[in-house]
């Protein structure tokens, strides 16, 4: 039996790419869970394009114990259910849970949640792309040697200024913007 052909995917960050992000806060509720209005849109786009989606996401406030495992799951839930009110919908979710200073293997801007999703969901690295609001996200494009957008909601502003070693492939203003620059350059 011959397998299937790898699948392109867009990895994206989650707080601050997808739903809102502010400085020392941390997502700990369900109910805070709130996307952006051109989330669902995007994701669309991209799905329509042939795109795979998975969010992958530093979620250290596990490891700090502002939440539980369970309690992400349902911020996750949620997440997935809101998109779908957008009809858009994602392909996996993957999460380090571990505080920066443990200096995990999973933590973007390593790329270890990525290469297992790609291996999990059979898709194709030679036709990726990332989006997301800070440096860590455009160290993970790095990392896997795929273009990285930036996108300027969320942190994205504030860390322009310190991505220019990572040499975002663009810099738009939110994930619908980002959609639109992979599918025109991808």
């Amino acid at each position: 039996m011959t397998r299937p052909s790898l699948r392109p995917v867009v990895f994206l960050d989650r707080d601050g790419t997808l739903n809102p992000d502010r400085p020392g806060w941390y997502l700990t509720k369900p109910s805070e869970m709130r996307v952006y209005r051109k989330a669902a849109p995007a994701l669309r786009l991209l799905r329509a394009a042939g795109f795979r989606l998975v969010v992958v996401s530093n979620q250290s406030g596990l490891g700090r114990g502002y939440l539980t495992p369970a309690t992400l799951g349902r911020i996750h839930a949620r997440l997935r259910r809101q998109l779908a009110a957008g009809g858009a919908r994602l392909d996996g979710i993957y999460f380090c849970p571990h505080r920066p200073e443990r200096r995990c293997g999973c933590r973007k801007p390593k790329a270890l949640l990525a290469r297992r999703a790609a291996r999990e969901l059979d898709l194709s690295l030679a036709r990726a792309a990332v989006i997301g609001d800070k440096r860590a996200d455009l160290g993970l494009a790095r990392a896997l040697g795929v273009p990285g957008v930036l996108v300027l909601t969320g942190h994205g502003r504030h860390e322009r200024p310190h991505c220019a070693p990572f040499k975002p492939a663009a810099v738009r203003r939110d994930v619908l913007a980002a959609a639109r620059w992979i599918i025109k350059n991808l």
